[in-house]
């Protein structure tokens, strides 16, 4: 095929070795991010419901009860994004780990939702150790973000 990607199963020699698609693994992955889409567009309802009541708050004048509720609220997402850094860091982590210990791309237990040429020796293990300095930028950037929105709520007091 002329127009296929180098990467993509079409365009491959007759001998390379490809990992097959998971089709109950599209069908969980799409489960999941409808129950994501879902839950976070509940979360920014509340919290969209929460800003209405501190707003109430500020203008019959209760400002400390209001600040209060808000450093709270604010503290809530600080603690969500670090644990959404944290989740996705060992996701990406724990599956750039088996890359490298395996020297393959994807790795053998890997649930692909569409099929792949699989690549070995020294290009995985390159491929996995940057999975692993992406998953460590998910952490930190995550529990930093946090730490620096937390601090900030300190000089709000």
């Amino acid at each position: 095929m002329a127009d296929a990607h180098p990467n993509s199963p079409d365009a491959r020699d007759p001998g390379a070795e490809v990992h097959r698609a998971d089709p109950v693994e599209r069908r969980r992955n799409l489960q999941i991010l409808v129950i994501v889409v879902i839950f976070g567009a509940l979360l920014l309802m509340a919290l969209n419901q929460e800003l209405d009541g501190i707003r109430q708050r500020v203008i019959i004048g209760d400002v400390n009860l209001a600040a209060d509720r808000f450093l709270w609220m604010a503290r809530g997402c600080f603690v969500l994004l670090a644990l959404a850094g944290l989740v996705a860091g060992l996701v990406i982590g724990n599956s750039s780990l088996a890359v490298i210990r395996e020297q393959r791309f994807p790795h053998a237990a890997a649930r692909t939702l569409r099929d792949q040429v699989v690549v070995r020796g020294r290009r995985a293990v390159m491929l996995g150790r940057l999975g692993v300095v992406l998953a460590l930028a998910f952490v930190l950037v995550g529990f930093a973000g946090a730490a620096i929105g937390w601090r900030l709520l300190a000089h709000f007091q």
